[in-house]
C-alpha cells in the first residue's frame, strides 16, 4: 500500500509542474553548427551570386587573401563545393553544417599549416574521413556519436570526395607541399613631372560681375630639372637622354601650335575678304586686281596654309 501511494504521489506531482520548467534538451552532439550557424546557412542561401557566397564561407574560416594566396584559394573553393554538394543532395541544415566542418577538419588533418609538418598520405586522410563519417552516422551518445547521416548518405558523401579530393590528391599534395617559384619583373617608366602651381602674388579678388574672356591657351612644356631625375632614378645616361629627347619634343610642339588670336583674326580676314569679292561682283564697288601672294615660312612659321590675297 505504501509504495502504492508514493506512484500516486509522484504522478500527481509530475501533473502540477509547469512546461517551462521541464528540463532543455541538450545540445546535439557532433560537429552540426560548429563552423557554420543556422544563421550563416540562411545567409549562404539567400546570396545572390557565388562570389558573395565565396566571401561569407571565407569569413567563416577566417580567411583574408581569397584572391591573392592560391593556397587560400583552393581550401575555400573546396569547401565551396562541398556545400553545393549539400545543396544538391538537399541535406538539412544539420547535416550540411555537419558535412562542412567534417570536410574542413579533413583538409586541415591532410595539409597541416604547422612549420616543418609533413602532409597525410591518402590512406591516412581517408581513415581520418571515414572515422569522422562513422561518429556521425550512429546513434551512440555515450561515444560522442550522433546519427546525422544514413547508410545511402554516407555512400553518397564518400562518392562525392573520392571523385572529386581523393581522385586529385596528390596534386593537391604537391601544391601545399612545394613552394612556387617567384619571378620579379622591372619596368623603367618615364614619369611626367607636374606642372608648379601659379603663384599667388598674380591672384585677384573675386569679383562676380566679372565676365572672364573664353581663352584657349596651348598647353606648357613639362619643366625639366636634370638633377631632380639623377637623384630618383639614378646617373643613367640612356636614360636622362631619352628624357631630355621627349621633353625637348614637347617644347616644340607647344612653340609650332598657333597663337589662337591669330586664328582668330585670320578667320575674320577671310569673311571680310569674302564680303569684299561679293561686292565687286554685284557692282558695289570699284573692282580691284587681285594677285596671290605666297606666304613666306621662313619669316612667319604660324602662317596659314591658304594663300594670302593682295590688292594693286
Amino acid at each position: 500500500m505504501r509504495m502504492a501511494d508514493d506512484a500516486t504521489d509522484l504522478a500527481s506531482n509530475a501533473e502540477t509542474l509547469d512546461a517551462s520548467e521541464a528540463p532543455e534538451p541538450e545540445p546535439k552532439i557532433g560537429l552540426a553548427f560548429a563552423d557554420l550557424t543556422v544563421e550563416t546557412l540562411e545567409a549562404l542561401s539567400d546570396a545572390l551570386d557565388v562570389s558573395a557566397k565565396l566571401d561569407l564561407i571565407c569569413e567563416v574560416v577566417q580567411v583574408q587573401h581569397y584572391r591573392d594566396n592560391c593556397w587560400s584559394g583552393v581550401f575555400v573553393d573546396y569547401l565551396y563545393y562541398g556545400l553545393a554538394f549539400c545543396g544538391e543532395r538537399g541535406y538539412a541544415d544539420d547535416q550540411a553544417s555537419a558535412l562542412f566542418s567534417i570536410l574542413k577538419r579533413v583538409f586541415e588533418d591532410a595539409f597541416p599549416l604547422a612549420p616543418q609538418s609533413e602532409s597525410r598520405t591518402l590512406e591516412e586522410s581517408h581513415a581520418c574521413f571515414k572515422q569522422l563519417m562513422l561518429a556521425h552516422s550512429v546513434d551512440d551518445a555515450d561515444h560522442g556519436c550522433v546519427g546525422l547521416f544514413s547508410v545511402a548518405e554516407v555512400e553518397a558523401a564518400a562518392e562525392f570526395l573520392s571523385t572529386t579530393f581523393y581522385r586529385h590528391y596528390k596534386m593537391y599534395q604537391y601544391a601545399y607541399s612545394t613552394d612556387q617559384p617567384e619571378e620579379t619583373v622591372h619596368h623603367a617608366l618615364v614619369v611626367e613631372t607636374p606642372l608648379p602651381p601659379p603663384p599667388l602674388a598674380d591672384g585677384a579678388l573675386y569679383d562676380p560681375d566679372f565676365v572672364e574672356e573664353e581663352c584657349v591657351e596651348a598647353p606648357a612644356p613639362a619643366p625639366y630639372y636634370e638633377e631632380d631625375h639623377v637623384e630618383y632614378y639614378g646617373a643613367d645616361p640612356e636614360y636622362l637622354e631619352t628624357y631630355k629627347a621627349y621633353v625637348k619634343g614637347r617644347r616644340e610642339d607647344a612653340q609650332a601650335e598657333e597663337d589662337p588670336s591669330l586664328v582668330k583674326a585670320r578667320a575674320e580676314a577671310m569673311v571680310h575678304l569674302a564680303q569684299l569679292k561679293a561686292d565687286e561682283e554685284s557692282g558695289k564697288v570699284t573692282p580691284m586686281k587681285w594677285t596671290v601672294v605666297e606666304p613666306d615660312a621662313l619669316m612667319d612659321p604660324l602662317s596659314p596654309d591658304v594663300p594670302a590675297y593682295a590688292a594693286e
